[in-house]
């Protein structure tokens, strides 16, 4: 418990902050600067249906090869009353190649958490021609149905642009 509220107040002080302070052991002390300014959005507000929705978007990483983003939300029903839905995503690009990772999971109280994770390799991309391998995963554990079977697709394939 004490481990995760320690990991968001550090989060939060670096993303406010954005320079952060580390003790380490043995009187040793570090102080974290970013070294590019990273791009963040945070999006929220009630829909015409009562649905109120949270949801902030970070760059982790984003450099010539690679781009790492990250995605938590939040929403909650008041017309009528619902559940409290919370997740989170990371999505990744290899920039040279042009590959994708991404995964995913969503809870919503007493109705479970869907869990989902999608890939897309490719092996050639040149000239509007790419061959590629591509699959995804995802799963519903809990709620009153229960722990669902798994979804999962995987795939070759070959496509050009004209």
């Amino acid at each position: 418990m004490y481990i995760q509220l320690f990991f968001v107040c550090l989060c939060v002080a670096s993303s406010i902050a954005g320079v952060l302070y580390v003790p380490a052991e043995e009187g040793e002390e570090y102080v974290l600067i970013p070294l590019s300014r990273v791009r963040r959005q945070t999006t929220g507000g009630v829909d015409s249906s009562g649905r109120a929705f949270v949801s902030h978007t970070g760059t982790i990483v984003d450099n010539n090869r690679h781009h790492l983003t990250g995605t938590g939300f939040a929403s909650k029903q008041f017309k009528p009353n619902g559940p409290l839905t919370t997740g989170g995503s990371l999505d990744y690009i290899h920039k040279p190649s042009g590959s994708t990772l991404g995964v995913g999971a969503s809870n919503t109280r007493g109705f479970g958490t869907d869990v989902n994770a999608a890939g897309r390799y490719n092996f050639y991309n040149k000239g509007g021609t790419s061959v590629f391998a591509e699959g995804n995963y995802g799963r519903h554990y809990g709620g009153p149905g229960g722990t669902g079977r798994p979804n999962y697709y995987g795939g070759v394939g070959i496509s050009h642009r004209w």
